[in-house]
Formats: C-alpha cells, structure tokens, sequence
C-alpha cells in the first residue's frame, strides 16, 4: 500500500511552516531548555542536598543534550503544532516549578 503524503502547492504555505519549525526548534528550544534546566538545578539543590555549583554545572551539560533532543524533533515532527504544544508546556512547567521552590531557595 502506498502512502500518499498531502502537500501544499502553495510555496508560501511550506515556507511559512519552515520557518515556524526553524524558530521554534532555535528560540523555543532554547526557552524550554533554559527553563526546565534551572527547575532541575533548584530540585537538586532542594530535594537532593547537592551544592548549588554542581547543580547548575549537572544541569548546564544536561541541558546541551535536552536542546539536541529538542532540535532534531522538531524537525522531525510532521505536525508544527505538536513542537509548539511540547516546548510552550516544558516552558511553562518549568517556570511553575522555579516559582513553588524559590521560597524554599530563599530559607536555605
């Protein structure tokens, strides 16, 4: 059986989808990561005990490997709307979880 994939006649339409996917998989990437990335280091720091130097070292080279995961899906993905749905919601978890444990940064 063959596939017979759907596409657009429109140039426009494909070049507007690229460049959709080009600054979400750069800019959102990067968002995403930087935000979960700062959330994890603040866990490690709160529920794991460890320094906050290595936290944020652990994290930052952790990050390298979230931003490639990041950017090789989102090119990958056939759905524009999937990436956009997955970086906006990492983003806004990992805000939410910086915003419920900076008090606790704050004791410590």
């Amino acid at each position: 059986m063959k596939l017979r994939r759907q596409t657009s006649s429109d140039p426009w339409s494909r070049r507007g989808s690229l460049a959709l996917r080009v600054v979400a998989a750069i800019g959102g990437g990067y968002a995403c990561t930087v935000a979960l990335g700062s959330a994890g280091a603040q866990l490690l720091v709160v529920l794991g005990g460890m320094a906050r130097s290595e936290a944020v070292i652990l994290t930052a080279l952790l990050g390298f490997i979230l931003y490639l995961v990041l950017l090789l899906w989102s090119f990958s993905e056939p759905r524009v709307w999937r990436i956009w749905t997955l970086l906006v919601a990492g983003v806004a978890i990992g805000l939410l979880v910086q915003h419920n444990l900076a008090s606790l940064l704050i004791e410590s």
